[in-house]
């Protein structure tokens, strides 16, 4: 690895960022992942129901079978079931986490946090080590997907959650913006609805 070329890789990647971008980021697996152009952020709620995760998961193998790069925040529901489509592809995924890479956040995903870093993977996180997610690092962690992705794709969300903070972040730096369509709506996807009523995003009907 040629470090000079890294630093100047990530320095593109978090421009859009501007003054909020972090001073230094912490690394764990395939660094050659950051210089991919074909990054999709499949992220959602850690709540989701059942059909939630089983969109997560075949959206995310299905874009990995096509060569994507799948990024997302290794929380529990949609997020786990992203990277874990990814894997079974035989996919590569980033996970972006909000905690020191000595720490799993979960730690109920530890063993999938390992699993992502032995099949090619990468961990990234803006927080040392030693330092414990929080909610003020998870809503930070938000932006570093957006900024990492060509297109975010929201598979199942609340109005008020941080999936939609991931929205946000994206729609500030043009990235974009695919939300999943259903039938009917709830409070497991009233974001979802939000976003294709407010134009926010495009389609996508499964």
């Amino acid at each position: 690895m040629h470090y000079p070329l890294l630093c100047r890789r990530l320095s593109s990647s978090f421009a859009q960022i501007g003054v909020e971008a972090p001073a230094l980021i912490h690394l764990l697996g395939n660094k050659e992942l950051l210089y991919n152009e074909n990054s999709i952020a499949i992220i959602g709620s850690r709540n989701a129901d059942d059909v939630g995760c089983n969109i997560a998961y075949q959206l995310a193998r299905d874009n990995a079978l096509k060569g994507n790069v799948i990024v997302s925040g290794l929380a529990l529901g949609c997020d786990s079931a992203a990277h874990q489509g990814c894997i079974d592809a035989n996919g590569k995924t980033i996970a972006v986490v909000a905690s020191g890479l000595n720490i799993v956040h979960p730690k109920a995903n530890e063993f999938l946090q390992q699993e992502i870093i032995d099949k090619g993977g990468l961990i990234i996180s803006e927080q040392p080590f030693g330092v414990k997610a929080n909610p003020a690092r998870l809503y930070a962690r938000n932006r570093l997907q957006a900024a990492l992705a060509q297109r975010v794709i929201v598979v199942q969300c609340a109005v008020k959650s941080g999936t939609m903070n991931t929205v946000h972040f994206a729609h500030k730096y043009g990235c974009k913006i695919y939300a999943v369509a259903y039938g009917q709506y709830d409070e497991h996807n009233a974001g979802n609805e939000y976003i294709l009523k407010n134009g926010i995003g495009f389609p996508i009907k499964l």
